[in-house]
């Protein structure tokens, strides 16, 4: 008992890190991208001769390019937590564990499926607002 007790909680740990790992990811991509599109803001002096409608429209379609990006890579990061928590679960069965854990590791694959959907209907609209 106090082995299977020990497995679901090395399990949900586990699961839970790589959720925070995930998110962290996700994350670290925006800030970089934020700060890649702060440092290219200062017109440079050929920018000056253009017309200002173009001068404004490509830093707003640039900033949509990089949140569909950060999108793709969020969505990308929630499939690949998916997959792990498919993995670990499949591990459970095949190591014949109790029926408990594996119903906790089917409700973290339910989480972590509702998780990619979101993550893709996210990355679906980031796409929508780049294409108009």
């Amino acid at each position: 008992m106090r082995l299977e007790t020990g497995t679901t909680r090395i399990f949900r740990f586990r699961l839970a890190a790589l959720a925070a790992l995930a998110f962290s990811t996700a994350l670290t991509f925006g800030n970089i991208s934020k700060a890649l599109a702060q440092d290219g803001a200062a017109p440079a002096p050929a920018a000056a001769e253009q017309p200002d409608q173009s001068a404004a429209t490509d830093p707003e379609q640039k900033a949509k390019a990089d949140a569909a990006q950060q999108a793709h890579d969020a969505a990308d990061a929630a499939e690949e937590v998916l997959d792990n928590a498919t993995q670990e679960r499949d591990q459970l069965e095949s190591d014949g564990a109790s029926q408990d854990q594996i119903d906790a590791a089917n409700q973290a694959i339910a989480q972590a499926r509702a998780n990619k959907d979101a993550a893709d209907a996210a990355a679906q609209s980031a796409d929508d607002a780049v294409s108009q």
